[in-house]
């Protein structure tokens, strides 16, 4: 006899062991199901047939049946013979869960747009005070690029799918519905992290949606009592490939292997060698490690935060307080009385309040500061970097004698110690204020079911003063002792010492933003519709703008609208629209419309779909048009006139005076760039959604591009700063993007989860208005923005027969060991004409990341890479080029050092050196490029949470403990600097992180 009860059907008895089945709710089996004994550590998991045996020890035991997705089911262990046990879909779960999408949010299900999200958990493994660095390479449709790692200065580049446009490609960033800076937000405070990707979810942004967009919602408050979270971490930082330059002795004798090569007599005798590498007059023969002098190899950060969060029905609150630190790599004088170290410290303050003042009327207010002091050496790093590379180890002693810094008659204050320790400091307090007030009235019961009206006022404030207090310390030469007296000799001061000067500069800006929105949202049987009407406006004003043009209000305003519909769950449509503009273009063209439309198929909801395996399968497909107004100019469609031109000498007594001249000429058709984008995706889930992949494929045509014209010849007369700009500039870029995801929890209680994405997004120039070159090759039309053009090095010259018979090289006087370069052209002179494209472009085509979190009994431990891949460098500039402004004045790498070509190493990476800058040898060539491809162990982490055993013993709701760690390591084909830093010889470094830190929960 077989009977039904809820969803189990029961056959014989078989009393202390049950068999069965799991089947879904078209009877398919269910592999993959937890069968656990609940209150014990007994359970299974069902196979491949989804079936299961379990051994049960009192006839009073329950057993659980729990799956992601459905239904948990619980039976009695009192049941006779094979069971078969049916799971029904979690529906109301799982049609539900929304998505954050433009001014809103959208049931996932119904999402045809192409966004990606990530969870705060991921962002929170990485302890960094930029949000920007801890997004690199965990989303599908982000490539960014860090190349520094100056405190305050170490945010990094992030573009959404690449590059498509000559000017601004920044994501559009809105935090809480505002256009803010997310570098200044802890992750701590994020509740949901978004990017928009293509135009059906950007178009409702208009002129600003063309780049992408990056949605960023703050925490908010909970229904339930008070509950308070501390986390506390604390971070060890290790400077990442310091620069390597050579010591005193091999500097002389590469000085003298300069001079031998130009036939000239030595410069240093043996002797005088032997002082520089022994330190036997350290004063007269320096030997000066300006790294070792200047850096240090480790530094500190520390970030803090408490948030309280609860509620009642009618109001509920988030409050959060944060502390970023982090220290900087300068080494200081411990005589000096203040700090020349960099440094920020940040201070977070967020409150987010929600209040229902009645059943249809909520009101919110949330409130943000931020508060962020920064200290700096007198010079900036810029400079200080640019004085290691410049000053050589043996031009003179860090300090003299007497403890002044060392110095010469030549790059008077160049002493990079000097500069970063002696010459002053720089503060930087920067504040920002930010205020948004909303209100959601919901007119269901007034006019009709699912009709709202909700506004949205914000004021932002950002003000930043610069103190500087810079000082210029002596310089002077140590000559040696006297030798009668004995006592220490100097030259002349070639500058003398100043006391702490004093400036000062001050910036700042406001923002208002507000907005109105309809919605309109119902369901009608299988049919479902919403409608967004939305009105926004910005003012923005810069308060202490140099001019009385840039201090004139950037405006922008327009409508945005939205409508979607849905069909049992099977079938969506979606149109979105922009129309707006901005006060930057001419009257009568300031507004543009920007339209898209979208649909979604969900074949997995259909009846025919009979794939057990396969518990998602959706396709998407947009098409578009969005606009990008970020051209960096104002007012390009008037024309200046300069009163003070350029001037002229008159009379006998020759008066200089100036003349009038075109300053700009006005284009008055200039307008802003746009966009049309074209998405296809596909969502694809199997085993309930357990492994789920998403993939999309993108294509951009990005035309009415801002340039200035290129094809103005000289001989029409206009000056080169008043050749107009035209919107002329087309760019296509296409690429794909996709996202892979395991989540799993075994009948043991074992989580483990793998998460991978990919993202490869390539540009081609169609237009750029430049002239006609002389060979096709020389073009940019057809290669990818940032393309670098170079001469093609063919090897090094090995004898002057082969100097005689190759081509004529015009740059300077060929010798033995110099450069060969390739003749592209064939007419037997290497010129300017026999550059090529070469390499990829700086930013990389390619990014992804890849890495796992397992879990298990309160441990849990992840890792994560991250990598870049298509993207080239150049090794360029001072120390990779000896004696760039003469013999014995620049640094040297230890990279050229060891692989200078001389008779000995004829296959050597780099050529002889000279006696001071080699034209032919100092050009950009494929010599100089490297792959910068690398693949980076971006974060590792260790953790274990207390059982609530222990926890509700000692009073507190949760306690969490970890060690984690970042950049940990790099593989590349760099190693002398960071592989994602700029073109040249590096600067401040990147940092390895190891983190410790704690997270208690009191309820």
């Amino acid at each position: 006899m077989t009977y039904l009860t809820e969803s189990i059907f029961f056959q014989q008895p078989n009393q202390g062991k049950v068999n069965g089945k799991v089947v879904d709710e078209k009877n398919y089996p269910m592999p993959g199901v937890s069968v656990k004994v609940k209150g014990s550590q007994l359970g299974t998991i069902t196979n491949s047939s989804g079936e299961f045996s379990l051994t049960t020890k009192s006839e009073t035991d329950s057993i659980h049946f729990f799956f992601i997705g459905y239904k948990s089911q619980t039976i009695s262990a009192n049941v006779k013979g094979f069971i078969t046990v049916k799971l029904l879909p979690d529906d109301e779960k799982k049609l539900n869960e929304v998505a954050i999408v433009g001014y809103g949010t959208q049931k996932k299900v119904s999402v045809t747009a192409s966004l990606s999200t990530i969870s705060v958990k991921e962002l929170e493994r990485v302890s960094t005070p930029s949000l920007t660095n801890a997004i690199a390479g965990k989303l599908p449709g982000i490539i960014t690029r860090q190349a520094s790692g100056e405190p305050g200065g170490d945010a990094a580049q992030v573009y959404i799918r690449g590059l498509s446009t000559f000017g601004s490609n920044g994501p559009l960033v809105l935090i809480d519905g505002v256009e803010r800076d997310m570098n200044v937000i802890n992750a701590q405070e994020i509740e949901s992290f978004t990017i928009l990707k293509d135009a059906s979810a950007t178009a409702i942004y208009g002129v600003r949606g063309a780049n992408g967009v990056i949605l960023i919602n703050t925490k908010r408050g909970e229904l339930g009592k008070p509950s308070v979270t501390y986390r506390s971490e604390a971070a060890t930082l290790k400077a990442l490939r310091l620069p390597e330059y050579i010591n005193g002795g091999q500097y002389a004798s590469l000085m003298n292997e300069a001079l031998v090569n130009a036939k000239q007599s030595p410069r240093w005798g043996d002797q005088e060698i032997k002082k520089f590498y022994d330190g036997s007059d350290p004063y007269l023969y320096p030997n000066s490690n300006w790294t070792e002098a200047v850096l240090k190899e480790n530094t500190w950060q520390t970030i803090q935060n408490l948030s309280v969060t609860g509620g009642t029905e009618i109001i509920k609150y988030y409050t959060n307080v944060g502390f970023t630190l982090q220290d900087g790599l300068y080494k200081q004088d411990e005589t000096n009385k203040f700090n020349t170290n960099a440094n920020i410290k940040r201070y977070n303050f967020r409150s987010n309040i929600d209040l229902n003042l009645s059943k249809s009327l909520t009101m919110n207010l949330s409130l943000g500061g931020i508060i962020q002091n920064g200290n700096y050496p007198g010079f900036s790093m810029g400079d200080i970097f640019q004085s290691l590379k410049v000053v050589s180890p043996i031009a003179f002693p860090v300090t003299n004698p007497d403890g002044s810094p060392g110095g010469a008659q030549t790059y008077i204050g160049w002493n990079p110690w000097g500069r970063s320790t002696q010459s002053g400091y720089l503060t930087q307090d920067r504040s920002t204020l930010q205020g948004t007030f909303g209100a959601t009235w919901d007119l269901s019961s007034l006019i009709t079911k699912g009709l709202s009206v909700r506004g949205l006022f914000s004021y932002d404030r950002v003000a930043q003063t610069n103190n500087g207090r810079a000082k210029q310390f002596e310089v002077k030469r140590y000559l040696g002792k006297d030798p009668i007296s004995g006592q220490d000799l100097y030259s002349a001061s070639f500058r003398e010492e100043q006391p702490l000067a004093y400036s000062y500069s001050n910036a700042a800006d406001r923002a208002i933003y507000n907005e109105m929105q309809v919605n309109y949202s119902r369901s009608f049987g299988k049919h479902d519709v919403s409608s967004m009407l939305l009105f926004n406006q910005r003012d923005y004003v810069s308060l202490t703008a140099s001019s009385s043009i840039l201090n004139i209000p950037y405006r922008r305003q327009g409508l945005a609208g939205r409508t979607t519909y849905g069909y049992d769950n099977r079938y969506f449509a979606e149109i979105n629209f922009g129309y707006n503009g901005s006060e930057n273009f001419p009257a009568g063209k300031r507004y543009g419309f920007f339209p898209s439309f979208s649909a979604g198929w969900v074949v997995s909801n259909e009846h025919f779909f009979k794939v057990p395996a396969i518990s998602n399968l959706k396709f998407r497909a947009s098409h578009g048009r969005v606009g990008n107004d970020q051209i960096n100019q104002r007012f390009l469609f008037l024309s200046t006139i300069k009163t003070q031109g350029q001037s002229y000498a008159f009379g006998p007594g020759q008066e200089v005076l100036y003349g009038m001249e075109e300053n700009a000429i006005g284009n008055e058709n200039v307008t802003w760039e746009t966009a049309q984008k074209s998405n296809i995706g596909m969502d694809l889930g199997f085993f309930n959604n357990q492994l789920t992949l998403q993939v999309d494929v993108f294509s951009e045509k990005r035309q009415d591009i801002l340039l200035q014209r290129n094809t103005v010849p000289a001989v029409a007369g206009f000056f080169p700063w008043s050749i107009p700009y035209a919107n002329l500039g087309k760019v296509n870029n296409k690429g794909i993007d996709a996202l892979l995801e395991v989540k799993h929890t075994t009948s043991g209680g074992l989580f483990y989860a793998f998460r991978g994405n990919f993202t490869f997004a390539r540009n081609k120039v169609i237009e750029n208005d430049e002239p006609a070159k002389r060979y096709p090759y020389l073009t940019g039309k057809g290669l990818r923005l940032g393309q670098s053009f170079a001469f093609v090095a063919d090897g090094f010259f090995q004898s002057e027969e082969e100097i005689a018979t190759s081509p004529s090289q015009t740059f300077s006087r060929v010798r033995v060991g110099d450069v060969k370069y390739k003749d592209i052209n064939g007419d037997g002179v290497i010129d300017s004409f026999d550059q090529i494209p070469v390499g990829y472009p700086r930013l990389p085509e390619m990014s992804f990341g890849f890495g796992g979190t397992v879990s298990y009994k309160g441990f849990d431990a992840s890792v994560y890479f991250t990598g870049a891949a298509n993207t080239s460098i150049f090794l360029t500039g001072f120390s990779m080029w000896p004696f760039y402004d003469g013999l014995g004045v620049n640094n040297v790498l230890t990279e050229y050092y060891n692989n200078r070509w001389t008779p000995s190493n004829p296959n050597a990476r780099y050529p002889a050196i000279d006696v001071g800058n080699n034209p032919n040898n100092y050009v950009n060539s494929t010599l100089w490029m490297r792959n910068g491809n690398y693949l980076r162990l971006r974060n590792a982490e260790i953790g274990y949470t207390l059982s609530k055993r222990i926890t509700n013993r000692i009073g507190i709701g949760n306690l969490r403990v970890f060690v984690n760690g970042v950049n940990l390591v790099t593989w590349d084909h760099i190693k002398i600097m960071d592989p994602e830093s700029n073109d040249g010889t590096g600067g401040y470094p990147l940092q390895r992180s190891l983190n410790a830190g704690l997270q208690i929960n009191f309820k």
